[in-house]
């Protein structure tokens, strides 16, 4: 049943919540978005229930025709004889009992639309206490009369109402038991809604108005109402483009892009209309574009067989390569990323549901549209398809948008929003290939486009099959290492100790904490400076890469472990210097007698989750994996209904599929910041959690029993997953209502800032209650800052604050209020300031070289592309590009400190 539901309701739902979540971003309005959402559906569904019609009419005419014989034989007949001679009679005029069915069509098409409708409305939470005209709560029934006890809902009696005004218009004539069906069903449906919430009534109210403006419509005898139907749908597109421009208030770009959509739709129908009478003088003038080479492949007889394989292959080719082929490469790049997730351990599970969902859009209901209507609208369909085909690979292959890193929860970590040129571009090369595929039908050549959607298919099915071996085979090597947790976490221990009488040296990594924020969160909450008790912050810091794959190694190896200087040592692969840096501070702790811990490191063995291996052979270091470990507990206590990363997936891996077959131009309105029209904007908020809820828990966390010195080397990601949060303490939160006073209160990227130093000022606040603060030193950094430019503004071609990490660095018994200093500083600093005074010879055990400083009193050079995709295994040097690659010196901030390392 969940697969069958999968198939046939789910598509219809997942497109009503798209109508529905893009209504409310366009208009700010609940009620209207309800309204919006029933013409829009019934506006789609138009085209079917006019098929139905003619299929009911003409099942009505036959029954009228065949009825007086039928009746003569009932009357005379009785028996086994009466169903034999019906049986001959039936046959005699190409018929058979079961064609009645026809009649029902119209009903049949309703069903899928009401439980999708139902299922969406019912218990829509954004809904709750929301009024709208009359009605006082669109979750709730509409009680709008009430007599004593008693209170009516005016709403269902209004739309019981209208259904059988609408009936009585189209029954006219009819005989007396098709008006009881109809009748019958609108009194079903006054039963089931009756109840039910308001915003459901309305939806089903505003499609029974539809239905009777149908009705009206159908039944005047004008010769023309084919071309007044197109002039009131053009009026209600420009009306909508004017409203858009003239009165809404929302962003200006997605105002300007929806209204020229609504002008384009005004206007298209209008200039096929013109094009078919140009085509036709055309035709009679004796063109190569004759309408007989278009009918060779159009008319009914000649191409039934042709025009059904072609439409079949097409969108079985857009089945697999939205089922399949793009859910697989997105996965295979990084699988162990998509797997291990809640319940689910291998990955290949989230493409079988995106291939179940996509066998629903483009192959039940595809079929199903196309069996519907006549010969002629199959050949049109026919034709359309390839067209389609061909427009979804151009999108996939030749414009697939450079929009950053995507989180495992389908988010980027750059915008989506396509470029005036790249807008153009892809429109025109998707119309010259539309128009060479129309050429080719119209010239009679469907053979060729044919074949070219079978080769299609065919490549699509062993580019997937690879992409699945490939995702397979990284799963079967993971179960190696992966270590099964079959209870649920349902409390928090420590797991990790802090000594009172010991040294403490405590290294976090923030991932893509941004340093420029951090004046602006200190000017917001003052108390900070002294919560940073000890603490100095360097604004003037530079990273060697502005991604974590290059960005990181410096951190845990320093210096010898920048990109220039792994590449000097081109005899070692790159994936044993990576794990020699993320070693090399827990070994140097942990053979001086430390206690240390290790959570979270950056792609160990060039893995993306949770190979530890490479602290196996060293007993003293426990190496651990938090990240997202503690989210479902933290959202269960704190009582917010936040979907899980399985659930996401399960739902947004198919709108990732049809964002990446669609123009540059629409894929915004499918993105959604992140929220891929979902109702919920989670998906962020559950990635955020995922490094949020550890900061939070950090005293919980923290033991404080251990003998003698620690090293503690955390890495968090709450500052790369970015969500709005509820300021001033900037903690998460199901509705957003203060963004804060920040100048920088709208950006997503401040708020996890902001929340990650007050989590951790809530745990130095712990610590010092534990007396752990003073016998601390701390060090908070980051590997990279944003890729967007927030904060530094200056006249250089690149953006700085990505190369500017966050600086944080309290020693032991530091005092005094939080102190800022412009020293040059690099985040290959961090092994030599953790480990001095500590341990007394500060040499890197992998090579024997000395830990220090020395290498920044030269300037530095700095990777400005590459460490976005990890390097094979037998990769020994990363690949550089000194024409774009920068060295700098002395103060970040100064242009005139950056040279091109090769002029």
């Amino acid at each position: 049943m969940e697969i069958l539901y999968t198939i046939i309701i789910y598509p219809i739902v997942l497109f009503i919540e798209f109508v529905f979540v893009f209504s409310l971003k366009v208009f700010k309005d609940t009620g209207l978005s309800v309204v919006v959402l029933s013409i829009v559906v019934s506006l789609i569904c138009l085209p079917l229930y006019i098929v139905a019609e003619k299929w009911q009419q003409l099942e009505r005419d036959v029954q009228k025709k065949l009825k007086p014989k039928i009746d003569k034989i009932k009357a005379v007949f009785k028996g086994d004889e009466q169903y034999m001679i019906l049986s001959a009679y039936y046959r005699q005029n190409h018929y058979h009992p079961v064609y009645a069915m026809r009649s029902t069509f119209g009903l049949l098409i309703q069903i899928p639309f009401f439980i999708a409708a139902y299922k969406f409305l019912s218990h829509l939470e954004v809904l709750n206490g929301v009024p709208f005209l009359f009605i006082h709560d669109l979750s709730a029934p509409d009680g709008l009369v009430s007599i004593a006890v008693l209170r009516i809902n005016i709403l269902p009696i209004v739309m019981t109402a209208i259904n059988i005004i609408t009936g009585s218009i189209y029954m006219r004539g009819f005989p007396l038991k098709d008006k009881a069906q109809l009748y019958g069903m609108a009194a079903i449906f006054l039963v089931l809604l009756y109840n039910s919430a308001s915003a459901l009534v309305l939806y089903w109210t505003m499609n029974n108005v539809f239905s009777l403006a149908k009705n009206c419509y159908f039944k005047i005898g004008y010769k023309h109402k084919f071309k007044i139907m197109l002039l009131v749908f053009s009026a209600a597109c420009v009306l909508l483009a004017v409203y858009l421009m003239l009165i809404h208030t929302g962003n200006i770009s997605i105002r300007t892009s929806l209204s020229v959509l609504f002008i384009s739709a005004s206007v298209i129908p209008w200039i096929i209309i013109a094009a078919q009478k140009i085509f036709r003088k055309f035709s009679k003038a004796g063109s190569v574009f004759s309408r007989d080479s278009f009918i060779h492949f159009a008319a009914a007889d000649s191409s039934k067989e042709k025009s059904s394989a072609v439409f079949f292959i097409s969108f079985a080719a857009l089945w697999a390569l939205t089922g399949f082929f793009l859910p697989s490469q997105l996965i295979a790049s990084s699988p162990i990323e998509f797997s291990y997730i809640d319940k689910h351990t291998s990955p290949l599970f989230f493409i079988l549901v995106t291939a179940v969902q996509s066998f629903g859009f483009f192959i039940f209901w595809a079929s199903c549209l196309y069996f519907l209507f006549s010969q002629k609208i199959k050949n049109i369909f026919a034709a359309a398809a390839p067209i389609l085909l061909a427009l979804a690979l151009c999108n996939v292959f030749l414009f697939t948008g450079n929009y950053g890193i995507i989180s495992v929860n389908l988010v980027y970590d750059s915008s989506v929003d396509p470029s005036l040129p790249d807008i153009t571009l892809n429109l025109a090369v998707l119309f010259v290939i539309a128009i060479f595929i129309i050429v080719l039908f119209f010239l009679g050549r469907q053979k060729i486009v044919t074949a070219a959607s079978l080769l299609c298919l065919f490549s699509i099915i062993c580019l997937s099959a690879y992409n699945i071996f490939s995702i397979q085979k990284e799963y079967a090597v993971s179960q190696e290492y992966h270590i099964n947790s079959d209870s649920e976490l349902t409390k928090v221990k420590p797991i990790f100790e802090l000594s009172k009488t010991g040294r403490n040296t405590i290294v976090i990594m923030l991932d893509r904490a941004i340093n420029g924020f951090f004046p602006h969160i200190l000017a917001e909450s003052p108390e900070l400076n002294s919560i940073y008790k000890g603490f100095t912050y360097y604004p003037n810091t530079v990273s060697f890469n502005g991604y974590t794959r290059l960005g990181a190694p410096p951190i845990f190896g320093g210096y010898e472990y920048t990109p220039l200087e792994i590449n000097r040592r081109d005899n070692v692969p790159l994936v044993t210097k990576h794990n020699e840096a993320l070693l090399m501070l827990p070994r140097i702790f942990s053979e001086a007698g430390y206690s240390v811990t290790v959570t979270d490191p950056p792609y160990p063995n060039y893995s993306t989750k949770e190979d530890l291996r490479i602290y196996n052979e060293y007993s003293g270091v426990n190496a651990l994996i938090t990240d997202s470990v503690y989210t479902e507990l933290w959202i269960n206590e704190h009582d917010m209904d936040f979907p899980s990363t399985s659930e996401i997936l399960e739902r947004d891996l198919f709108c990732y599929s049809i964002f990446k077959i669609a123009p540059p131009a629409l894929r915004r309105g499918i993105y959604l910041q992140g929220d891929w029209c979902a109702l919920v904007s989670s998906q962020k908020m559950t990635l955020t959690l995922n490094g949020y809820s550890v900061l939070d828990y950090l005293p919980e966390l923290t033991g404080t029993t251990a003998d003698g010195d620690t090293a503690l080397i955390m890495v968090n990601n709450t500052t790369h997953e970015v969500s709005f949060l509820q300021a001033p303490e900037y903690r998460p939160a199901l509705t957003v209502t203060d963004y804060g006073k920040s100048p920088f209160n709208k950006e997503m990227a401040y708020h996890v800032n902001a929340a990650a130093i007050k989590r951790l000022g809530d745990w130095f606040e712990y610590l010092k209650e534990q007396g752990l603060y003073d016998n601390s030193r701390i060090i908070l950094v980051a590997d990279h800052g944003p890729e967007v430019n927030f904060v530094t503004k200056i006249d250089l071609p690149f953006n700085v604050d990505q190369f500017n990490p966050l600086l944080l660095v309290k020693d032991f018994n530091a005092e005094g209020e939080l102190k800022t200093d412009m020293t040059f500083m690099s985040n290959a600093d961090i092994p030599y300031l953790a480990l001095k005074d500590q341990i007394e010879n500060l040499v890197n055990p992998f090579t024997g070289n000395e830990i220090n400083m020395k290498l920044k009193e030269s300037p530095l050079y700095i990777a400005m592309s590459g460490g976005i995709h990890l390097e094979t295994s037998d990769t020994a040097v990363f690949t550089l590009n000194p024409k774009k690659d920068y060295y700098v010196h002395d103060n970040i901030f100064d242009p005139k400190n950056w040279e091109r390392a090769e002029k």
